[in-house]
């Protein structure tokens, strides 16, 4: 992931964070956008605030513009902005999934970088190669349903296959099958994971997984998955929950969209130590639940029940 310190331009008229020609352009609600953004994304924000969590998602794919109308009415926000000239960003994720599900509700897709990419936009485009199976926990590339990402500051973006060995459906469909849906946000959110620093041995055990769908998913046409992880981890990272915000997209609409909880397991010895006590919790809760049912049998049988 690309990460950098927010740049400042600050001329008699207008402040430009991030200046340039990234493909998205931040604009306070009420502002007038550059006349040098050309076919860039603008942005709407409300507050300050709402511009550092974008800066912080999109990295030097964003950029925060405010002319010279909007700081002579408004003051007060050239000092708020030009402390955020200081802000740098790190190795962790910079926020959790529900901040970032809440932003990416709001972008548009990021067209102008996508072009430029491997990723496959409209009918007729090339699909870029399948990402490694390793790295989606697949034993065969027949089964793999993403293609290798394409990031941009905290965002990943992956194709999605149609086809997989491991589900059949016993009717034709005109719409791509919500099962297969599922189970290609279920890889991009693994791949995610160890985009992000999940060792190759480590291991994410499903907490929550919950979808909505919007609209049907167009059959042979190019399918986007764009994905957030809140998780990041090094060699010195104990195990934690995992979470994921993935929505999926064709022509530029979103489709579909899932948050997705886990827990990361990073050593085999730290899975094996999980089990066990996984085995424990199972086998006092089948112990309990066949001591209720004998139970309920005795009774029956002591009152001449058959």
């Amino acid at each position: 992931m690309q990460k950098s310190s927010t740049r400042e331009e600050i001329t008699e008229e207008n402040i430009s964070l991030n200046p340039g020609e990234p493909p998205y352009t931040l604009l306070f609600e009420g502002d007038i956008p550059p006349l040098t953004a050309g076919v860039r994304q603008v942005v709407t924000v409300e507050t300050v605030e709402d511009a550092v969590l974008f800066l912080k998602l999109l990295g030097d794919f964003c950029e925060l513009h405010i002319s010279a109308e909007y700081r002579l009415s408004y003051p007060e926000i050239d000092t708020q902005v030009r402390a955020l000239s200081a802000m740098n960003h790190t190795d962790e994720a910079p926020f959790d999934t529900e901040t970032a599900a809440a932003l990416l509700r709001k972008l548009p897709l990021d067209l102008n970088s996508l072009v430029k990419s491997h990723i496959a936009l409209r009918d007729g485009d090339k699909l870029p190669s399948l990402i490694k199976m390793n790295l989606v926990h697949k034993t065969s590339d027949e089964n793999v349903l993403i293609s290798e990402p394409f990031s941009t500051g905290w965002i990943h973006y992956f194709n999605m296959y149609q086809e997989t060995k491991e589900l059949t459906f016993d009717h034709p469909s005109e719409h791509v099958q919500g099962l297969l849906i599922s189970e290609a946000l279920r890889q991009a959110g693994i791949a995610c994971a160890h985009i992000q620093g999940l060792p190759a041995v480590g291991k994410l055990v499903l907490l929550n997984y919950s979808t909505n769908f919007y609209s049907f998913i167009e059959r042979n046409e190019p399918i986007i998955l764009r994905a957030y992880s809140s998780f990041t981890a090094n060699e010195t990272s104990e195990d934690k929950n995992a979470s994921f915000f993935i929505q999926v997209m064709q022509w530029g609409r979103v489709c579909a969209d899932s948050a997705i909880t886990t827990f990361a397991c990073l050593s085999i010895e730290r899975q094996k130590q999980l089990n066990k006590r996984l085995e424990k919790i199972e086998s006092r809760n089948k112990a309990h639940f066949e001591t209720k049912v004998s139970k309920i049998l005795e009774s029956e049988s002591a009152n001449g029940c058959v």
